[in-house]
């Protein structure tokens, strides 16, 4: 298994590089490849090494071999076309939330595509899209005002819409399913919670006015500097919660592939915020298995942590959906069985956030509880 691993993550290096050759492999590695591939979400970014390898020799295996890309490119053309869906329904929801006096910042999706050399060979999600009024102009406003006005925008549409601490879910969009975030990510542990929010209140304007051309319309996305917090600290809410997986690593090798100019003094920055045993684990996984350059690198890398992380992602695929380990049911006790379990595998390599985990559950259920109906009767009334 760790030799298939390690074919794989050859593979994956010439897909993100077309200067390196791509090995030649049978059928069967092939195959196995196209799977992990699946289950990380990597299918069309994969399938740009296969379209440069060498055809295994003989009758048969070139038969089964070319059955195989014909399957491939078939997914990836889907790909490809739900890309071109998503990218419409995001310009579509921007232009809508514009209307009604809201201004957007594209979270992660469509604008970390623009990012890769193909941005439709970018496996898509849902839109996480992050608003807040556009009187915020005006003067300073406090999040939690915006909280409350967000909520209520969304719930004239959908009335028993779910909100949570950082964003709520918006009716689906042309097909597609969407999250409206009032808050980009957050962090366990509540000291480092407040900093980071801070961090991206200090931020937001310019994230809000970033505004870059995608297909045929104009959205706002996130700042290099912006997505360097966000992403790791993304990554790091669901490396707690279902698992991550090799494409939202890919998204931050990206994000630093395209980043010209480094600002800040990481180490102490990241630190601030919480984030820097996560970030030197990323660090030593993009350096070792997608060969990214040392001078790309944020913090020192951290093996330990890191071949910790690579074994999360590797046995739970994006997102956690093949993990089993954790399976205690789909109930109230099955799912909180479930975190304090990957609480406490986290607990060696990541304290802070595993500590304070169950602590900011409990906190959470009230805030749930407090926000859990809104009443409002006139759109005006926002």
């Amino acid at each position: 298994m760790i030799d298939l691993y390690n074919k794989f993550f050859q593979v994956l290096r010439c897909a993100i590089n077309d200067n390196l050759a791509v090995p030649e492999l049978s059928v069967t590695e092939w195959k196995q490849i196209y799977v992990i591939a699946q289950k990380q979400s990597l299918l069309a970014v994969v399938f740009r090494a296969l379209e440069r390898a060498t055809p295994p020799s003989g009758d048969d295996e070139k038969d089964v071999f070319g059955k195989l890309v014909i399957e491939w490119f078939g997914q990836v053309r889907a790909i490809e076309r739900i890309n071109h869906n998503v990218t419409a329904n995001v310009i579509k929801l921007s232009e809508k939330l514009a209307q009604d006096k809201f201004q957007s910042c594209l979270l992660k999706g469509q604008g970390n595509g623009l990012l890769y050399p193909q941005p439709n060979s970018r496996t898509p999600g849902d839109i996480d899209i992050l608003i807040r009024p556009r009187r915020y102009d005006l003067g300073k406003r406090k999040v939690v005002d915006d909280v409350r006005t967000i909520i209520k925008y969304v719930r004239l549409q959908q009335p028993d819409a779910k909100a949570i601490y950082h964003h709520i879910e918006y009716p689906r969009f042309n097909g597609t399913d969407v999250e409206v975030h009032y808050r980009p990510s957050f962090m366990f542990n509540f000291i480092y919670n407040s900093r980071l929010q801070h961090y991206y209140a200090d931020i937001a304007d310019e994230q809000f006015h970033n505004r870059k051309d995608i297909a045929d319309g104009v959205i706002a996305v996130p700042t290099a500097e912006f997505n360097k917090v966000f992403l790791l600290s993304h990554i790091y809410n669901h490396l707690f919660h279902e698992g991550i997986g090799l494409r939202q690593l890919l998204d931050y090798y990206y994000v630093l592939q395209n980043d010209v100019e480094f600002s800040n003094d990481y180490n102490v920055l990241f630190s601030h915020l919480g984030i820097r045993h996560i970030a030197g684990a990323i660090m030593w996984i993009l350096t070792e298995y997608f060969g990214m350059k040392p001078d790309k690198v944020l913090v020192p890398v951290d093996e330990s942590r890191g071949r910790f992380v690579l074994n999360e992602i590797l046995q739970g695929g994006n997102f956690g959906k093949y993990d089993t380990r954790y399976d205690f049911g789909n109930d109230l006790l099955g799912r909180n069985l479930q975190r304090l379990s990957r609480d406490w595998r986290l607990l060696r390599y990541f304290p802070s956030e595993a500590i304070s985990e169950p602590i900011f559950r409990i906190r959470h259920f009230f805030w749930r509880l407090k926000h859990q109906t809104t009443k409002l009767k006139k759109p005006q009334d926002i």
